[in-house]
């Protein structure tokens, strides 16, 4: 009898044992056989934030994934069955993110399986300019997105100086002949962005230095006394007009005289174009008096008052202009801007101080 329970024993050890065996069978080790980026058939390869389709056998119960041995990334259990899971590829230079083959580590309820994958780098994007119309010679800061190992930036096909701020933003140097269409271009290993560039157009009525279009002055008037040559201007020269009360004209003024227009036949809106000029006076209240070419027979002018005896620059709108010199009710909204060709400057005699002596110089048209 004792030998026949000895023996039922180890049967029934035996057949226990193979149960177990059988059971260990079952259990699938975590194996991955495709990594799949989605949208697209990326295979083992994908772009920054993109969704990636892990496949392969033994997947369920994620418990933890890892890219480049230090980046943990957090994903949906609810996307995640024994044959398949889904998750987002992160970027965050903070983390160490780079671009390339690396590895990446998935710990689910069966076991840990690593395998290789390749971050590719997007191509850069630009999203805007700042200013969005650039000025030559001046720096240009562009904002986008993947300014990653920047390899070039060209200005009209030219290399162009470049400071990379950061992922998303770069500063650049425009050249001072760089023209107004021309092609903005950012390189790097994930492609190129161009953009065409609109530049401010900017024209020098007169610097009375000789640097202008419109050089020799005159003035006419109720005028005491003119010199389109003081010295000690902001930049050398400058023009002076005084007026002492004299109301025999009704007016006075000073011009550079007419000549071709400013500006283009294509550049006629008056809220994009302005007109600075550099102005000072011998008191406050000083009423400056700026008035353009009879246009369509109209008289468009902008008069203001000096607040601040010292040199300071004022830019007007042209659309800022009224008719009737000034002082009529319509404004040069509409005005085609190309037309203009002559900037006269004067003091608007009927409300300002006797004696007033105004300062000027360095006028400019621009356009942006």
């Amino acid at each position: 009898m004792m030998i026949n329970k000895i023996k039922y024993s180890i049967i029934i050890l035996l057949v226990l044992a193979s149960f177990t065996g059988c059971q260990n069978d079952d259990v699938v080790t975590a194996n991955v056989d495709a990594m799949v980026s989605e949208p697209g058939d990326l295979l083992n390869q994908t772009f920054p934030l993109r969704k990636i389709r892990v496949e392969g056998e033994g997947l369920s119960g994620l418990k933890k994934i890892t890219l480049d041995n230090k980046i943990d990334i957090s994903f949906n259990p609810t996307y995640n069955s024994d044959k398949a899971f889904i998750f987002t590829i992160p970027f965050d230079d903070k983390l160490g993110s780079r671009f390339g083959v690396q590895p990446i580590t998935f710990v689910t309820a069966t076991g840990s399986v690593t395998k290789d994958i390749e971050i590719l780098q997007p191509t850069p994007t630009i999203v805007k300019t700042i200013p969005a119309v650039a000025t030559p010679g001046f720096p240009l800061a562009i904002e986008g997105t993947w300014f990653y190992n920047v390899s070039s930036v060209t200005v009209g096909g030219k290399a162009v100086s470049y400071t990379v701020n950061s992922s998303s933003s770069i500063i650049i140097g425009l050249p001072s002949n760089a023209v107004s269409g021309e092609e903005l271009a950012i390189t790097t290993p994930g492609g190129t962005v161009k953009k065409s560039i609109d530049f401010e157009k900017v024209i020098l009525v007169s610097n009375f230095d000789g640097g202008g279009s419109r050089e020799s002055w005159s003035s006419y008037g109720d005028v005491a006394s003119f010199d389109a040559s003081t010295t000690g201007g902001p930049t050398g020269n400058y023009a002076t007009l005084t007026w002492t009360g004299s109301t025999a004209n009704g007016y006075n003024g000073s011009s550079g005289g007419g000549g071709a227009n400013f500006l283009s036949a294509t550049n006629t809106d008056a809220t994009r174009t302005f007109i600075d000029i550099d102005v000072s006076a011998n008191v406050i209240g000083a009423q400056f008096a700026i008035q353009l070419n009879t246009i369509e027979g109209i008289n468009y002018g902008y008069n203001f008052k000096i607040t601040d005896v010292n040199w300071s620059t004022k830019t007007i709108l042209l659309s800022y202009f009224k008719d009737n010199y000034g002082f009529g009710g319509n404004s040069a909204a509409t005005l085609d801007a190309s037309k203009i060709n002559e900037i006269k400057v004067g003091i608007a005699q009927g409300d300002t101080p006797n004696p007033s002596t105004i300062k000027y110089d360095n006028i400019k048209v621009r356009y942006k």
